[in-house]
């Protein structure tokens, strides 16, 4: 039988085990049939083939964002961006545009702000007052570049009824200013459950048009698969909709989740969730399906709020696990018994980790549930990654434990963190290479909207770790090779999903899923990958981005 699609005259990039590369691929239907030499690939066409004349550009599986907000960075595409702004004034203007655009007395919402942009060094961090004159009176919510905070100005605290008496649920922290005893408008981890109710909620049709919209943009930049790490209820029905509607065009792996926005999952909702929930790691189809589930074990360190064990420069504490207890203790006791949990009912158990502490006791935590019930497949995550010591690499590489980690971030917020952490750590921290040498399987992902999902940018990151607004790398011992970077955001994550044998390669058998680049990419400098240049992807054999 003849090939549909042929694409020839480049470089094929396998990612299989050799990492093996060649001139062509033929696909057939949904699958890709052939990969060769341009003569024996050829000989597959027949009068009703396409044949794609590579030029010298290469061909890679389709892109898999291991770790992306989908709906979140759907909706979030309409608020105003502040990863750029270099400056408060800077900020100010941005939030000043697009406020004048929102109806009177709506809200003002935006993310990407770091702290070090808005405040500079004043220990007092961002307030309200920066941004009062320029939303017009309208209440305005900024959320931080990690999601894990946010800033409202003094209209937004109004509605929110934040006052000196309000204080904080578990898990989370109201700022208060120390001199005067008054909230500054910053609110870390659980305290943002402060705003449900208070800020506006899209319909369901606006969130999954911004699903939908979301999706053809990671088209266009050659993505055909993600996992979104935080599937709520009403998301994860969202998502069943598109899919019974054909309007997903892209795989989707989702991690259920059930108390966003709080960080703390109580043991007693998890418990009561494992009862109704009905399903298991594999629930699904080739389109739409259960990856596991998500715990978040601490916060980030440029709230303070990652779980350190020393103490970070600017402030004088650790931060801390956000799980139920009072102490360290039963925090660490908290985490053991969510993940045991999780384990139990053969959920893939995903937990988001950034400090070095919090790193430790979260593969502590899935390696006392692997050995105590073994399950072989289980193929649990450690999100983020950040600071695990040698120990605990080993340790994830014995018992299959997977590494996330995030480049982009690293890329973003890596200034942000320069007197913050010890210089020690910020070199190694996202210690990519030793992971990978000691066997661990590292993927990468934008977390988006945390960032912009530039898979090619990452790429670039991974292999220098030269972040932005650095003349050199952080941490250069843990540079990735090229063919490692490349796995990280093709076969891993496939391995991560429990997909190996579906997707992640470019072989025969194999659903056709390629991005084809105009550029060969094993020939392009490190420092120009964020520029290569997607032309065309297929899913399942069809183009759903060409140009």
């Amino acid at each position: 039988m003849h090939a549909d699609l042929i694409l020839h005259s480049g470089t094929v990039l396998s990612v299989d085990a050799a990492f093996s590369t060649h001139a062509a691929v033929a696909v057939r239907g949904d699958r890709i049939v052939a990969v060769g030499s341009d003569r024996e690939v050829r000989d597959l066409a027949g009068p009703g083939t396409r044949t794609v004349d590579l030029a010298g550009g290469t061909v890679l599986p389709g892109l898999n964002d291991s770790h992306l907000h989908l709906q979140w960075w759907g909706l979030a595409r309409a608020q105003v961006d502040l990863s750029a702004a270099g400056s408060l004034d800077e900020a100010r203007e941005l939030v000043r545009r697009h406020a004048a655009a929102q109806p009177e007395g709506g809200w003002v919402r935006g993310r990407g702000w770091h702290e070090r942009v808005l405040a500079g060094d004043d220990p007092l961090g961002p307030t309200a007052a920066m941004f009062d004159d320029v939303c017009g009176g309208r209440p305005m919510f900024l959320e931080h570049f990690s999601a894990h905070g946010g800033l409202l100005n003094t209209v937004g605290m109004q509605r929110a009824g934040l006052t000196r008496a309000t204080v904080a649920p578990p898990g989370g922290e109201v700022v208060h200013d120390p001199a005067t005893g008054e909230p500054t408008g910053v609110l870390k981890e659980a305290a943002l459950q402060l705003l449900d109710g208070v800020l506006p909620v899209p319909t369901a049709t606006e969130r999954q048009a911004a699903v939908v919209g979301a999706i053809a943009e990671l088209n266009r930049r050659g993505i055909t698969s993600l996992t979104d790490p935080i599937v709520t209820p009403e998301m994860l029905r969202d998502y069943v909709a598109l899919r019974r509607e054909d309007r997903l065009s892209a795989r989707l792996t989702t991690l259920l989740h059930w108390t966003w926005p709080s960080v703390q999952t109580p043991l007693g909702v998890l418990e009561e969730a494992m009862r109704y929930v009905g399903s298991t790691t594999g629930l699904g189809d080739d389109l739409l399906r259960i990856g596991g589930c998500k715990l978040i074990a601490d916060g980030v360190a440029s709230l303070g709020t990652a779980w350190m064990s020393a103490p970070y420069h600017h402030e004088g504490t650790c931060g801390a696990l956000v799980t139920e207890g009072a102490d360290d203790a039963e925090r660490v006791a908290a985490l053991h018994a969510l993940v045991r949990l999780l384990h139990r009912h053969r959920f893939q158990v995903q937990v988001h980790a950034t400090g070095d502490r919090a790193c430790d006791t979260a593969v502590d935590a899935l390696v006392a549930a692997l050995v105590e019930d073994p399950w072989p497949d289980a193929r649990h995550v450690l999100i983020h990654a950040n600071l695990p010591s040698p120990g605990s690499i080993a340790a994830m590489a014995e018992h299959g434990i997977l590494a996330n980690v995030n480049a982009l971030v690293k890329w973003q917020a890596a200034a942000g963190l320069v007197g913050v952490i010890t210089e020690e750590q910020w070199h190694r921290m996202m210690p990519a290479r030793s992971m990978a040498d000691a066997g661990v399987v590292v993927c990468d992902a934008s977390d988006a909207p945390i960032t912009d999902p530039d898979w090619r940018l990452a790429l670039q990151m991974l292999v220098t770790r030269v972040p932005r607004g650095s003349d050199g790398p952080c941490g250069p011992t843990e540079r990735l090779t090229r063919e490692q970077a490349i796995r990280a955001w093709t076969a891993n994550p496939a391995w991560q999903d429990h997909a190996e044998h579906d997707k992640g390669t470019v072989e025969p058998g194999k659903v056709a899923d390629l991005c084809v680049l105009a550029e060969d990419l094993t020939t392009v400098p490190d420092e120009d990958l964020h520029a290569v240049t997607p032309v065309m992807t297929v899913l399942d054999g069809r183009v759903v981005h060409e140009g």
